[in-house]
């Protein structure tokens, strides 16, 4: 999953945008997490990857942040 958000990540960042014949450029940060088996719902899901969204902004915006589920013994 993380090959795929660094690819998106990619080619949002190649693109320039014509805008009032200005040419602007813009970049996505992205967070990436995995299902584990202790979800029970898909809030936990969506928390991940929302905090993980959050540690890529403030490490400097512009990149892919994954986070592991914790697995409960």
């Amino acid at each position: 999953m993380i090959v795929l958000a660094e690819r998106l990540r990619n080619a949002v960042a190649a693109l320039r945008i014509n805008f009032e014949g200005n040419f602007i450029s813009v970049t996505v940060s992205i967070g990436v997490t995995e299902l584990a088996p202790e979800d029970t719902q898909t809030k936990d899901l969506y928390q991940r990857a929302d905090r993980a969204l959050y540690q890529a902004k403030e490490q400097g915006r512009n990149r892919v942040v994954q986070t592991v589920a914790q697995t409960i013994n």
